[in-house]
C-alpha cells in the first residue's frame, strides 16, 4: 500500500512538474517586477534591456555588415525564438523576433517580447547587447541572447 502512494506522489508530481514546463514559456518570473542585468561592468538600459561587458565596450570585436539568422533556446524544456539581425558598421540596423511556441501563454510572452525587443536594441552595438527581462518575460532573453552569440559568432571578421 505504502508503495501504490508513493508511486501516485511521484506520478502526480512529474506530471504537474510537465505542466507548469510547459507553461512557463517566457514566464514573468514575479509578476509586475522589472529585474534589470547586473554586468561587472558596463552599462545598463532600461527595463532590463541592453547591458554592456568592459570587453566589447572597449570595441574589442568587429562584425560584418549583413543580415544573420540563428535560434535562441532556453529554459528546461528547451524552448526557442528564431531571431534575425541586420548589422551595419557594428550596430544593431534592425532585428526581428519570430515567436515559435505551441503553448498559448507561452506565445503570448514571446510575442509580448518580440514586439519589445527592436525598441531596446536597434542602433545598439551587436558586440555589447544583452537583454533581460523585457515585456513581462523573464525567460525569453535568454533564448534572445543564445541566439544573438550565434549571431556573433557568424559575423565575426
Amino acid at each position: 500500500m505504502a508503495t501504490t502512494n508513493r508511486i501516485r506522489t511521484l506520478t502526480a508530481l512529474a506530471a504537474a512538474s510537465t505542466v507548469i514546463g510547459l507553461t512557463a514559456g517566457c514566464s514573468t518570473g514575479d509578476a509586475g517586477t522589472t529585474t534589470t542585468n547586473s554586468p561587472t561592468s558596463g552599462t545598463s538600459d532600461r527595463e532590463g534591456g541592453t547591458s554592456t561587458s568592459g570587453a566589447a565596450a572597449a570595441g574589442e570585436a568587429d562584425y560584418r555588415d549583413g543580415d544573420y539568422e540563428a535560434t535562441g533556446e532556453y529554459g528546461g524544456l528547451p524552448s526557442h525564438l528564431d531571431v534575425a539581425v541586420t548589422i551595419a558598421d557594428g550596430d544593431i540596423a534592425d532585428v526581428t523576433v519570430t515567436p515559435t511556441a505551441t503553448n498559448e501563454t507561452s506565445l503570448g510572452y514571446q510575442q509580448d517580447f518580440a514586439d519589445a525587443v527592436p525598441d531596446v536594441v536597434i542602433g545598439k552595438p551587436l558586440a555589447e547587447v544583452s537583454v533581460g527581462k523585457l515585456a513581462g518575460s523573464s525567460s525569453c532573453g535568454d533564448g534572445f541572447n543564445d541566439a544573438l552569440e550565434q549571431i556573433r559568432e557568424q559575423a565575426a571578421v
